[in-house]
């Protein structure tokens, strides 16, 4: 009897593959669409929580189908079962979730990184399915170690967004803004390690040994020197200022992230609509994200210009990078509620050490 079904229940699969494939396909293209349809979806669920049943349906789920394509006998009506399990409820749970969590009530922060979680879970989950066998024979080895890595990567992205949903909004803001701060810290290091003299040398070298010193022209060699002197003094100059400055900007990042970032109203899977942060709020705390990264991004702008000998542009991003800092501290000088704290007088003192450190 069951030989006889095989074909009906090898065809079956083959149609639950192609549908399967072209849904998360769609749903990709919806993903990476810069103009996402608004969610029609009334008295919408908390999307942490939808997110987080979504994934933890999806973990055991790509786990059956893992385990069915690796071991024999190979089954297709299990493997169906299951593609058409996660076409009918867990993706589009998946994509609801993300539906209902806009930017303007959640942070762009909080979307954005959804979004991108999701388009990685889609993307795993297509290699995961095309290792899928659509014949009677089973799974080659080659094709095991791929069924294999894709699984490990969809259980990793579904537990991290189980813990989000957990841990809420202010876990993944406080994540991103250590983030930002060690890459601001990499960049400090990477200019104590740097010095203009040995760079502005071996330039030198490489020129002298192209060419022949003229016997008759001593005073132009020594102004071309002189101004190469000079050239070296200012790059090395500015080069404590630039460390003066980071130094002091990397001082904010832990304070803003225990007195500002980890005092917001919170928003986790048992958040309710009448408990989300105001528009303002959510606003503030997506630019102080931003601003976050900014300083990082102004540091990288900063060292590539001055390893260029580009004195003009260093100060003028350094200015710039400054005035953005200044504007960062003041921004959030007061608490989420309006009132005085002790950042409040701190960034006060802050903000006059930062303009001190303009005028050395």
């Amino acid at each position: 009897m069951a030989p006889s079904k095989e074909p009906g229940n090898l065809a079956t699969l083959r149609n639950a593959l192609s549908s399967t494939k072209a849904l998360i396909r769609s749903f990709q293209a919806a993903l990476q669409s810069p103009t996402p349809p608004p969610s029609v979806i009334q008295d919408p669920p908390n999307p942490l929580a939808l997110l987080s049943d979504a994934s933890q349906i999806l973990k055991a789920q790509t786990t059956k189908l893992s385990l069915l394509i690796l071991n024999k006998p190979f089954t297709h009506s299990a493997i169906t079962f299951i593609l058409k399990s996660l076409s009918n409820n867990c993706l589009p749970g998946l994509i609801s979730a993300l539906e209902i969590c806009p930017a303007t009530k959640y942070t762009r922060l909080l979307h954005q990184h959804i979004r991108s979680t999701l388009l990685k879970v889609m993307r795993e989950l297509l290699s995961l399915i095309a290792s899928i066998p659509s014949d009677e024979h089973g799974i080659e080895t080659s094709t095991g170690r791929n069924t294999l890595a894709s699984t490990g990567v969809l259980w990793a992205e579904c537990d991290k967004m189980v813990e989000l949903a957990s841990k809420g909004l202010v876990y993944l803001a406080t994540q991103r803004t250590e983030d930002h701060h060690g890459l601001l810290k990499d960049a400090i290091q990477e200019l104590e390690e740097w010095d203009p003299d040995e760079d502005t040398d071996s330039d030198t070298d490489s020129l002298s040994s192209n060419k022949q010193k003229p016997a008759s022209t001593p005073t132009a060699d020594n102004i071309s020197s002189a101004i190469e002197e000079l050239h070296i003094s200012s790059i090395a100059n500015l080069r404590k200022s630039t460390l003066l400055t980071l130094r002091t900007v990397r001082v904010i990042y832990p304070a803003l992230k225990k007195r500002r970032i980890s005092t917001f109203p919170n928003i986790t899977s048992a958040s309710t609509l009448e408990s989300l942060p105001t528009s303002a709020d959510i606003d503030a705390l997506d630019s102080l994200v931003d601003q976050a990264k900014g300083f990082t991004d102004a540091a990288d702008e900063i060292a590539g210009a001055l390893y260029e000998g580009d004195v003009e542009q260093v100060e003028r991003r350094l200015r710039a990078l400054r005035e953005s800092a200044e504007g960062c501290a003041i921004g959030v000088k007061t608490g989420w509620k309006g009132e005085e704290d002790e950042f409040t007088a701190w960034a006060e003192k802050w903000t006059a050490r930062l303009e001190e450190v303009g005028r050395e």
